[in-house]
Formats: C-alpha cells, sequence, structure tokens
C-alpha cells in the first residue's frame, strides 16, 4: 500500500534504524565468501581501561520493503514501513556479504515528514540496535542514530550510526561503536557464525 500516492522513496532515507526504498537488490553471489566485518578497531586514547572503539563501513542493500497504511487512509500519523536487507563490505577488490539488517518506521510528524525509526544490524560478532528520527521525508539526506546496545562483542555497545543514501536501495553506513567487548565461547574461541544472506523474495 502506498501513501497517499507517494513513491515508494517515501521513507527510504531512514537509517538503519529506519530506513526505506524502491528497488529489491538480488543477494551477493554463490561465490562471494563471508568474512568478518570490515571494521578498523583501536584502543580508546582518553584512558588505559581495556575499552575499545570500532569503526564499520559497509553499504546495506533493501531485499524487502512494506508499506502499512495504518489508521486514516493515505499518508497519516501511525503509518508504518518495514524493511529488511543485506550488509555489505565494499573495502578491498571484491564486495564481501557481512551481515543482514531488518527494523521498521512510525510516521510520528506529518509537518515535518519526520518519523521514529528502530533496527538491527546482525553480524558475525554479534547484533547492533539502532533508533532515532528520520526528519525531512521524502527527501533524500545524510542522518545521524544513536546505537542502543547490541550482543555479543557489542553487547555493551554504544555510539552513532551515520548514513549517507546512494540510492533509494543503497545506502552507505558507518558504524561508530564505543565499549566493544571480546566475546568467547565456552571453549575460549571467538564466535565465528555468519548470518546467511537474505534472497530476494520469490527466490
Amino acid at each position: 500500500m502506498g501513501f497517499a500516492g507517494r513513491p515508494f522513496i517515501f521513507l527510504a532515507i531512514a537509517v538503519l534504524g529506519g530506513s526505506a526504498g524502491l528497488a529489491l537488490i538480488g543477494s551477493p553471489s554463490a561465490d562471494v565468501i563471508p568474512l568478518k566485518t570490515a571494521e578498523t578497531a583501536a584502543t580508546h586514547p582518553a584512558d588505559s581501561s581495556s575499552e575499545k572503539s570500532r569503526t564499520i563501513r559497509v553499504e546495506a542493500r533493501l531485499q524487502a520493503g512494506e508499506e502499512l497504511d495504518l489508521g486514516a487512509t493515505g499518508r497519516s500519523v501511525g503509518d508504518q514501513f518495514v524493511f529488511s536487507g543485506n550488509l555489505v563490505s565494499t573495502e578491498g577488490p571484491e564486495e564481501r556479504f557481512v551481515g543482514r539488517f531488518g527494523g521498521f518506521c512510525a510516521i510520528t510528524d506529518l509537518e515535518h515528514n519526520a518519523g521514529q525509526c528502530s533496527s538491527t544490524a546482525v553480524l558475525p560478532e554479534g547484533q547492533i540496535t539502532v533508533q532515532g528520527e528520520q526528519a525531512g521525508i521524502p527527501v533524500p539526506s545524510p542522518v545521524v542514530d544513536a546505537i542502543t546496545g547490541g550482543t555479543g562483542e557489542f553487547r555493551k555497545a554504544r555510539g552513532q550510526v551515520t548514513q549517507r543514501v546512494l540510492s533509494p536501495a543503497i545506502w552507505q553506513l558507518t558504524f561508530e561503536v564505543f565499549d566493544v567487548q571480546p566475546h568467547r565461547t565456552g571453549d575460549g574461541r571467538s564466535p565465528t557464525k555468519v548470518p546467511m544472506p537474505l534472497s530476494s523474495p520469490g527466490k
């Protein structure tokens, strides 16, 4: 369902923690080998603690999205967009699938074209949850939202995510994560399971 005839880009720029798009992007090819998330890790210089900071740069590629026209017919407060897709690292000679994401946006302010958005990034090291407001809908623009927590190495995570829109269905995401914690299994090894990529609808 649409929002009073508005194009699908209506929520295209909400951050991973709130994003949408029109086109469906095919899943990574079978010969793409999942690797650990592209990242830059460094000890926090502010003190001598074991706290770590990490910058993760990926592209979020929408695989599915559904506009929900709730309440009054047409665009109104409470309408939602639910979405999911794959996370891909473009750093290096070849693209690499590194995880998945999914979430939703709920319209809260028609006057300012704004909505509250929430989503989760599923990475080999754990999950990262993100939340914030997306303003300026439907005009694509950069946005910064808050990291609210996570699991695994990100179980104490805090920080922010910056999104730049490359197209309605592809967003460049930069996670600035603080307080990253080493995560070990019972035998002392780090988790190695990589989330499987999402397939295009109908496949």
